[in-house]
């Protein structure tokens, strides 16, 4: 069941990688929307594709995990068909809420399978493999997307709306369940207090602002700061060695990892998210060399952050329900990506290099003292009742 799982998510990450990385210059120059606008299409398709993670759960409940694929997947089809012929504004804003609620139920669906599983070790490994072909579908979707963008427009909205629905008939396949087996494991009492749970929403926070900032704005960058002496660098190639580093390296890393103390995998991951918030303050985007290893630090943080972000909002659970603080992780996480991707696009050149990575740094080292401050009292008061 979980391998049918991960590849009809693989399906519909194609769809997302040959539509989203172009949504911003598609309606730039075919539907003559003005910047400030496009920002804002953006930020509610991305706001909406991670919020509903808040209620998602109660939809597997309620119809299990079959039909809410199908559903999400064939809504996002038929949302993404209605562009081609939409040119209003508003209309463009609904559509694009649309699509990102079924792109969010879809993948939400997914990672909250994945959090069935009880154990640590292998809800990180499944997420690692989760993360791969994601990635697989990221650069398939990558190289499609601007294959099209450059020879045919209507091909940004044509294939990402056959793929989902693809996707749909696909899911068809599943298994016809509501909710695993496991699930009563999950009701276990809480290891960590509230306001832990919120520091590391907090900084975990951080990683997807920085992917809204940089990824998800990456076709738009490319085209503003790209001049004609930049060879051998395409928005595909760049998503393919984002996604080639992650395919060959992914299950190595999460292995190493996951073999080292606790302590230093704590510490290595939270030295990965410093690494992203500062990239900007390092490269720019108009050399080449510069934009390839801009992807190639990113990507060597994101082995690391991006299964554990997912495995350990279930580790630092407060409440009982496991699944529903990843849940509200990913609403948290889809609401910091939407900043992100909407600053990405308005913020100036100051901004975008020093101003907003410098701030980031700043924030992530004062959450982690935060949190450093509140495990140290809690030591010292499990101390205090053990030796009372």
């Amino acid at each position: 069941m979980i391998n049918k799982i991960i590849t009809s998510r693989f399906f519909s990450g194609i769809s997302f990688y040959s539509f989203l990385p172009f949504y911003s210059i598609y309606l730039i120059n075919y539907k003559n929307m003005i910047e400030s606008n496009v920002a804002i299409i953006l930020f509610i398709f991305l706001f909406i594709s991670r919020a509903c993670s808040l209620f998602t759960h109660y939809i597997i409940d309620y119809i299990g995990y079959k039909l809410t694929l199908i559903l999400s997947y064939l809504m996002a089809s038929v949302s993404i068909l209605s562009i081609y012929v939409i040119n209003s504004f508003s209309f463009l804003l609904l559509a694009s809420a649309i699509i990102g609620a079924g792109f969010s139920i879809a993948n939400v669906c997914t990672s909250l399978f994945i959090a069935e599983n009880n154990n640590h070790s292998e809800r990180v490994k499944n997420f690692s493999l989760l993360n791969v072909a994601v990635n697989i579908s990221s650069a398939i979707g990558g190289v499609i997307g601007e294959w099209f963008y450059h020879g045919f427009y209507s091909g940004i909205i044509m294939l990402p709306a056959a793929v989902m629905l693809a996707s749909s008939l696909y899911s068809c396949t599943l298994q016809n369940i509501k909710q695993s087996k496991v699930n009563s494991k999950n009701e276990e009492k809480a290891l960590s207090t509230f306001a832990e749970w919120i520091v590391f929403v907090c900084y975990s926070s951080m990683s997807f602002f920085m992917i809204g900032l940089i990824l998800r704005n990456l076709a738009f960058h490319f085209e503003v700061n790209n001049n004609e002496t930049i060879r051998y660098v395409s928005v595909s190639s760049l998503f393919a060695l984002n996604a080639a580093i992650i395919i060959f390296l992914q299950i190595k890393s999460t292995s190493l990892l996951s073999a080292q103390r606790t302590d230093l995998q704590i510490f290595i991951y939270k030295l990965s998210l410093l690494v992203v918030s500062v990239l900007l303050l390092i490269f720019n985007f108009q050399s080449a060399l510069s934009m390839y290893l801009l992807i190639v630090l990113f990507t060597l943080s994101e082995l690391i952050w991006s299964p554990y972000n997912n495995s350990l909002s279930i580790d630092k659970c407060p409440f009982k329900n496991k699944k529903l603080s990843l849940s509200i992780c990913i609403f948290f996480w889809g609401l910091a990506e939407s900043l992100g991707a909407y600053m990405g696009i308005i913020a100036n050149s100051y901004q975008l290099h020093f101003l907003i990575p410098f701030c980031s740094f700043l924030i992530l080292i004062f959450l982690f003292c935060i949190e450093g401050l509140l495990t140290k009292r809690k030591r010292n008061e499990n101390d205090y009742i053990s030796g009372v």
